[in-house]
């Protein structure tokens, strides 16, 4: 009984290191995929609410409307994002707590996903900024989620983390992930989706059996555009989040934007992934390259996330990453995205 005792100890110490240092290193924990022609399917086990139904209000609703509707209802947009997945985001309520991206399809011009961060938005039947156990009250949530993609059975397994942060539940005819920050335990954000957006970002771990779809291939010129599209979207979404917290919120440094471009370059080019390089050195070397004089400075990477919005979500779950997110000393940050890498350089500039 002691010798297994030992060895329950020992696995547990292992487990929790693993999870530690996956933790700083800011990799997406689930998109990956496998054939079923070499793996075991597994069951839906979507748990059941018998009194759940999608509400006929909300932010919701605007999934499958036009281009033309869009504008009806919500007006001109701030900006319009290219992105790598065939659809474009309109942005409205930047620096508000009425923050919304709406993707419209390029191709049937209608709206294929939503994400909703604005506590002021109608999200309904879910509130942005309860605490999770009330919204689990109300909704089915399963670590096994399946769907039919034109003939292809995908089937999404949710692991711890993708449970705590990320949880996925079919919401009538299209699909919502829930965004949680687990360290106030709260709901940050809603994502809807069809089951076509689904299908090509595949967040999480999965097993499927028939064809996925193929991943867009973009031009020079087009991930340029991508790049500082999700450049602007993680600062946007930095912002809101400082605002909720009660931080002040940051203003755009472009020099600090060119060092961290150039990291985020060197790493996907150099296929590394580190604060430090022997190339250009550490954040001090890069930022005094680029001419920037600074009180304090602090610098968030990350790697393979599929998106602005997935990154920004896994920066405010990692302890480290959330302090320099939310350090009040900062004042000022510069983002640079090259092809789903990521990074976030944080400044206070010297006083003159």
């Amino acid at each position: 009984m002691r010798k297994t005792n030992i060895i329950i100890f020992f696995i547990a110490v292992i487990v929790f290191a693993g999870t530690f240092l996956i933790s700083l290193i800011s990799f997406p924990s689930g998109n990956s995929s496998r054939s079923a022609d070499d793996n075991k399917f597994h069951p839906l086990t979507m748990s059941s609410h018998s009194t759940f139904k999608v509400p006929d209000s909300g932010i919701h609703t605007l999934m499958g409307k036009t281009e033309k509707q869009i504008r009806s209802t919500l007006g001109k947009p701030e900006r319009i994002d290219p992105t790598k997945f065939g659809y474009r985001w309109f942005i409205y309520g930047s620096a508000t707590e009425k923050y919304l991206q709406v993707g419209i399809d390029e191709s049937t011009n209608r709206v294929t996903t939503i994400y909703a961060l604005g506590k002021k938005l109608k999200t309904n039947p879910f509130t942005i900024g309860a605490e999770s156990q009330k919204i689990y009250e109300k909704v089915p949530i399963s670590d096994e989620v399946s769907m039919n993609y034109r003939g292809t059975k995908i089937d999404f397994e949710l692991n711890e983390e993708d449970m705590m942060i990320r949880p996925l539940m079919k919401f009538g005819k299209i699909w919502a992930q829930l965004n949680f920050d687990h360290l106030s335990d709260r709901l940050i954000g809603v994502r809807y989706m069809t089951s076509d957006v689904l299908a090509v970002q595949h967040p999480y771990s999965m097993t499927y059996q028939g064809e996925l779809p193929e991943a867009q291939s973009l031009s020079d010129a087009e991930w340029t555009a991508v790049n500082q599209a999700e450049d602007q979207e993680i600062f946007d979404i930095s912002n809101v989040l400082r605002m909720r917290f009660t931080k002040k919120m940051l203003t755009w440094n472009k020099d600090a934007h060119e060092a961290a471009y150039q990291h985020s370059k060197e790493m996907k080019v150099k296929d590394y992934f580190s604060h430090d390089s022997k190339w250009s050195g550490d954040l001090k070397a890069r930022l005094e390259r680029e001419k920037i004089n600074f009180q304090t400075a602090g610098e968030n990477i990350a790697a393979k996330y599929p998106d602005a919005i997935a990154v920004s979500l896994g920066w405010l779950n990692s302890v480290d990453h959330r302090k320099n997110l939310l350090n009040e000393e900062f004042t000022e940050l510069g983002v640079g995205s090259y092809q789903n890498y990521y990074t976030q350089d944080f400044v206070k500039p010297m006083i003159p």
